[in-house]
């Protein structure tokens, strides 16, 4: 009898223990896999696509790709970056820790991935962001703060996206 006691008394302290902050990660699992973001550009008449591609590790990788529908062809990368991602809660925070872009050419909107090329920084760029699910967990909507003081890509003052799951 006294050792279910010990035994009762051992799973109640390892349950409060165990017991995980508001403050903690939330689960990755909402987030893993593939997300987008499309929109038709009618002058040059193909989607440019903001993609997420999240790993459950933590890593993901940002894409803007040129498609010439709304189907899976991949015309060619406008940039690719490579990084990590944190949510809490609302607050979605991303590390970019390499990135690849076009090379400043006026006559190209997009090439193969393979020929963008690196972009050299001292140290990796970061944003932090609200992030908010749909009920059934198909799409977010994002929304970075306006930095109009900011010359870089970090400037993000478009405005909440809504990026729809396109794996299942």
């Amino acid at each position: 009898m006294k050792a279910k006691k010990v035994l009762v008394l051992f799973f109640m302290v390892l349950g409060c223990i165990s017991c995980k902050d508001k403050e903690e990660l939330l689960p990755l699992t909402p987030m893993d896999g593939s997300w987008e973001y499309s929109f038709y550009n009618s002058d040059q008449k193909f989607f440019f696509v903001y993609q997420y591609i999240f790993d459950p590790t933590g890593t993901l990788e940002k894409n803007i790709l040129v498609r010439e529908s709304d189907s899976p062809t991949i015309l060619g990368y406008y940039s690719h970056s490579t990084g990590s991602y944190e949510l809490r809660g609302e607050v979605f925070k991303e590390v970019i820790s390499k990135q690849y872009e076009l090379a400043l050419d006026a006559y190209l909107f997009y090439v193969p991935k393979d020929q963008l090329q690196e972009v050299t920084t001292s140290n990796a760029s970061s944003q932090t962001g609200k992030l908010t699910f749909s009920p059934n967990n198909r799409s977010f909507e994002i929304l970075y703060p306006c930095n109009d003081t900011s010359s870089s890509i970090l400037a993000n003052c478009i405005g909440p996206l809504t990026y729809r799951r396109v794996d299942n």
